[in-house]
């Protein structure tokens, strides 16, 4: 989602419902905190914006989208209350979370505590893994798109640009959809990826979680997206005391450039990371088949749906968080953006398409 500017329907009654802020604006939708009057509730609201409310193709991908989050079941996806059209005007009404997004947090506290990184990620991974089993790949993971409550119990938002089964890869433009920092190194290529592109983005989001920094930060785009292609993984018990050296093997196999030898799914990856802050390598299993929720010092908020059980929250009471407030669940603006030529690749900004 981009910056949060002035609606185009804000102050303003759209059906049922009383638009009273904004939440964000992204590159196809504008979303609302808004009042809904027949269900005396407050949700969030998204709509089609204005100047691309008779674009057949954005009409398409927002029913899609619209589609896609209904059919989704998990405690970390965001439950969809409806979707329609009222008056030539598409929208997904959607449960309001209050709090930050894992962005805000890390640009105002930095690194997290591996266990608090862990538990997150591990809430993510269900989402994730809840997405797989419906055929559908996000494609566009990242801390902008992972909501958190006061809690710490994690969202993933924005399935505006995943895919199913035999989907085009990329749009009629020729664009690579995603954002640079966090997509997968088959997906420069044209792939439209499968879940193993999202385990990549899983295991970018942690190593950002453990050290503050996204995994290959550069002031030039096109570093970053030939580090992805190229460079070995970066290793977070380098950039950051305190963090194990064997969540430097959990980023190898996450980011490993070759999909197959990725872990086999986004639990996997989350359940090796639980070892490591469980005390143990990534390849060993907790002894007895231990679950997560004995380290987790029984947040039950945090436990419900987490794969092999839930979070590592014992720490995260004390962790200090951020005042909440209302954000965004729409994905937006502001990403680089990979543009497929027949000679090799163009970086661009701005909307993504």
């Amino acid at each position: 989602m981009g910056t949060v500017k002035g609606g185009s329907r804000l102050g303003t009654r759209f059906g049922l419902y009383e638009l009273q802020s904004v939440l964000g604006v992204g590159g196809m939708g504008e979303v609302y905190r808004a009042y809904d009057t027949v269900r005396d509730r407050m949700v969030a609201i998204k709509l089609l914006r204005a100047d691309l409310a008779t674009d057949p193709s954005f009409r398409d991908r927002f029913r899609r989208e619209s589609r896609l989050a209904a059919r989704l079941h998990s405690p970390h996806i965001i439950p969809v209350h409806d979707f329609g059209e009222i008056d030539g005007v598409l929208y997904i009404d959607m449960r309001l979370v209050e709090g930050p997004s894992l962005k805000d947090i890390l640009r105002g506290q930095g690194a997290l505590a591996p266990r608090r990184a862990t538990s997150i990620i591990a809430q993510v991974a269900t989402a994730l893994d809840a997405a797989h089993a419906a055929n559908l790949v996000h494609r566009d993971v990242k801390p902008e798109n992972i909501l958190l409550t006061t809690e710490d119990f994690a969202y993933l938002v924005d399935f505006g640009i995943a895919h199913g089964g035999g989907e085009p890869s990329v749009t009629s433009t020729g664009l690579v959809v995603g954002s640079s920092a966090y997509l997968a190194p088959e997906r420069f290529s044209g792939d439209r990826g499968a879940p193993a592109a999202d385990v990549y983005s899983l295991a970018c989001v942690l190593y950002e979680s453990l050290t503050g920094l996204e995994p290959y930060a550069a002031d030039d785009v096109r570093q970053v997206w030939a580090a992805h292609m190229f460079s070995a993984p970066p290793r977070p018990s380098i950039m950051r005391r305190g963090v194990s050296r064997a969540f430097d093997d959990v980023i190898a196999r996450g980011m490993a450039k070759d999909p197959n030898r990725r872990y086999p799914t986004a639990g996997e990856l989350a359940r090796a990371a639980v070892r490591v802050v469980a005390g143990g390598a990534p390849s060993r299993r907790l002894a007895g088949g231990a679950r997560i929720s004995r380290l987790a010092g029984g947040n039950p908020a945090i436990l419900r749906g987490v794969p092999d059980a839930a979070s590592l929250g014992g720490d995260t009471a004390a962790a200090a968080h951020p005042a909440p407030h209302i954000h965004p669940v729409d994905g937006g603006a502001g990403n680089h953006r990979i543009v497929r030529h027949r000679s090799g690749f163009g970086i661009g900004t701005g909307t993504r398409r």
